[in-house]
């Protein structure tokens, strides 16, 4: 997998930062269902009572802690007790990630010129498109290779989000079977 950006780390720490600021905002009763541990769990309870300035501390202290664990647990747990769009917007994120590597792998590739009349080298290959095939079985790689070489070849957007499209359907796809 490729090296994080600076600019997508801060988006993902922005979102657990999301997550631990809902977590502070469920009842006494929820927090005791929450998975991880006792001291998380009375982190979050110290953190209800606070006030301003030091919840908000309270709220990062919480955000260091769930960085070192699985959140999907605590997503999936907001989501059912609270319809928490937060997964939801976790998993947008991730597609927009693999969209915008796709489209780096392919700018950075020189196997999209035209040859022999073909629109580019069909034997084209990165890792995020590799990525992307492990985590859906039914996804049309080759309509995602032809859109990422148009948007490199024209820089039209319209390329950019069928590329998206490609990959969200295949998610919905994967999510209700």
């Amino acid at each position: 997998m490729e090296q994080l950006s600076r600019s997508e780390k801060k988006r993902r720490a922005k979102c657990v930062e999301s997550l631990a600021a809902e977590l502070v905002k469920l009842s006494a009763s929820e927090i005791k269902c929450l998975p991880g541990d006792n001291f998380l769990r009375s982190n979050i309870k110290e953190a209800k009572e606070l006030k301003a300035g030091a919840r908000k501390r309270q709220i990062k202290y919480i955000t260091k802690q769930l960085r070192d664990l699985d959140i999907e647990p605590f997503l999936t747990l907001l989501a059912e007790k609270k319809g928490s769009k937060l997964k939801q917007t976790q998993v947008i994120h991730q597609l927009e990630y693999w969209r915008d590597n796709i489209i780096t792998a392919a700018i950075n590739d020189s196997h999209y010129e035209e040859q022999d009349g073909q629109p580019f080298n069909e034997n084209w290959s990165s890792p995020v498109l590799n990525e992307v095939a492990e985590n859906f079985q039914k996804i049309d790689l080759q309509a995602i290779k032809i859109a990422a070489v148009k948007y490199v070849k024209t820089r039209k957007p319209a390329f950019s989000r069928e590329i998206f499209r490609i990959i969200k359907a295949a998610h919905e796809s994967e999510r209700f079977l």
